[in-house]
């Protein structure tokens, strides 16, 4: 039998914390119909009592009632029934798609930044479902569009930015948010672009980094943007965030062309190693180019947060009193993100997925703009809007808007959630996740030949990799000489390693933890040139109410194969 590993005091979860956690748990994310009646119904209680099972993935086909035939069934039919299909009876087919789709409740997925949603997230997409509302435009929405207006007030007022003032959109999933945020910076530095496009008028770039999403650069295809002469990429560092000093270069070269930047897209919480820019001075350092060049029309700041925005719930935190008894370990974390995460008022606008670490079904993302004015420069005209009632046609973003058809369902679940787990009830799920990212990090640091990647970064994403023991006696300075490029062997060694971790990987299998392969868990200095490596590696994602100690322990009993 396993002895369990002595857990040093920093790291302990506080008997407190764990009471009043697992309270909230078994209230908020058990599919309880004691608490919810909603679970009750026969056909949702059938699909929680399969996904409660938790059974490995290449199992649930064979354990479930006849799930082979189904399987077949589903993967055969291509006609739409004839008759009328009695209520009383649900299909069985929709019944096994839904129970054995990927289960996120399982505690030992962190593959990604994906969480089950809230029990309270669930019942209020099912209410916004059933009213089935509209949000493009008011007559088809009515007091849906209230909740939202109410939704964006509260992230305002807990974010800094003036609520009277903010204005915000839900929409479908980051990537709109995203793409919100660079029409935005484009209509307001190239206003003629709305009629004659983009390549009209002055020269432009389009600024983001290498650390970002990939929405950062599939948005600007998208937009028909030339990415490979009107995007410039800015270098990053070893945390993964932005270079200030490559974007004050890249900025100050393009204000000496003539060249305008309509867009600057920031990240605030990677994908895959939780990075996150500094809003603060690159504001400062567009305020000051802006203002010694004199020119008036300075980039829009975007932030693409969607991953790490509730990290704004612990503004207001009271970190010496802490009355959350959150450990050491993840306190220090927490104060610096709340440093950083207060900058993001500083923002223009910014990305919100309820549906990632607000645990929201899917989809339900906002984007934030500070000042509702600039959605001005996004409005169309009005005659192309002929058949809608004119005397109403302002009350909503009509104008503005990208989609034709926006739901509601996002605003329901993410006010559902707010109300029911509260500020407290956030600070709660967070800390538990990030305790949990702090002692898998603390275990991964006692196993020879493991390197962490921007370890600094403390947020849930944690990324590593893993050395051959017969060849790398020091996983330091081996991942050091990975970073560095030095030597004509570095390439051979890199992806020598590399195959050795990632054989490892698919050895193991999903035990204890389902991690996750990727191939971007660093990368290399830059060159003359500005080329760089992308380094692959292991990561896990720590963004699940049932994730614990244990399963971190299970998965490293196991982790070389």
């Amino acid at each position: 039998m396993r002895t369990r590993p002595v857990i040093p005091d920093a790291y302990c979860v506080d008997p407190g914390f764990a009471k009043s956690f697992a309270q909230l748990r078994d209230r908020f994310f058990m599919r309880d119909a004691g608490h919810w009646p909603v679970f009750a119904d026969p056909s949702l209680a059938h699909v929680v009592a399969q996904r409660k099972r938790h059974l490995p993935r290449q199992e649930r086909i064979a354990a479930y009632p006849d799930g082979r035939r189904l399987l077949a069934r589903l993967r055969a039919a291509d006609r739409i029934p004839e008759t009328s299909a009695s209520p009383s009876s649900p299909d069985p087919l929709l019944l096994f798609a839904a129970a054995l789709s990927k289960n996120w409740e399982d505690p030992a997925c962190v593959e990604n930044v994906i969480t089950t949603p809230s029990d309270p997230a669930i019942v209020g997409t099912m209410v916004g479902v059933l009213a089935n509302a509209n949000l493009v435009f008011s007559e088809y929405a009515e007091l849906a569009s209230e909740l939202e207006a109410l939704v964006i007030r509260q992230i305002a007022n807990l974010v800094g930015y003036d609520p009277a003032r903010a204005t915000g959109i839900f929409t479908q999933g980051g990537t709109f948010c995203n793409l919100y945020g660079y029409l935005l910076g484009i209509r307001k530095s190239l206003p003629l672009s709305r009629e004659y496009g983009l390549e009209h008028g002055q020269d432009y770039r389009i600024i983001n980094s290498h650390g970002g999403h990939y929405s950062n650069v599939t948005n600007l295809s998208l937009l028909g943007v030339n990415l490979r002469r009107k995007t410039i990429r800015i270098h990053i560092t070893a945390n993964n965030d932005m270079d200030l000093v490559d974007l004050e270069r890249q900025l100050r070269a393009c204000i000496q062309l003539n060249c305008v930047v309509p867009t600057i897209m920031l990240t605030m919480g990677t994908t895959d190693t939780f990075g996150v820019d500094q809003v603060s001075p690159v504001v400062e350092i567009r305020d000051r180019l802006y203002e010694e060049a004199g020119i008036a029309v300075k980039p829009h700041i975007h932030v693409d947060s969607a991953i790490g925005w509730p990290m704004i719930f612990f503004l207001d935190y009271d970190f010496e009193a802490n009355p959350l008894r959150i450990n050491a370990a993840a306190m220090s974390g927490l104060r610096n993100h709340a440093r950083l995460f207060r900058q993001l008022r500083l923002a223009d606008s910014f990305t919100v997925d309820f549906h990632k670490w607000g645990h929201v079904p899917y989809t339900s993302s906002l984007i934030m703009i500070r000042d509702g004015a600039d959605l001005k420069a996004l409005e169309h005209d009005p005659e192309n809007f002929g058949y809608f009632d004119k005397d109403v046609e302002g009350h909503t973003h009509l104008h503005s808007t990208i989609e034709c058809s926006r739901s509601a369902t996002g605003v329901f679940g993410a006010y559902a959630a707010l109300h029911h787990l509260g500020a407290a009830g956030y600070r709660r799920l967070l800390a538990h996740d990030l305790q949990n990212a702090a002692y898998f990090r603390h275990r991964l640091k006692q196993v020879p030949g493991v390197k962490l990647a921007a370890e600094q970064n403390q947020g849930p994403s944690v990324g590593f990799r893993i050395y051959d023991p017969a060849l790398v006696g020091d996983a330091e300075a081996e991942f050091a000489a990975e970073i560095a490029c030095v030597g004509a062997d570095t390439d051979e060694r890199r992806n020598r390693n590399s195959l050795y971790h990632r054989e490892l990987f698919k050895r193991r299998g999903k035990v204890g933890l389902y991690t996750n392969w990727i191939e971007s868990l660093a990368y290399s200095s830059y060159d003359h040139r500005g080329g760089y490596h992308r380094i692959p590696g292991e990561k896990a994602v720590f963004m699940s109410p049932h994730t614990g100690y244990g399963h971190i322990d299970a998965f490293l009993a196991t982790l070389r194969g």
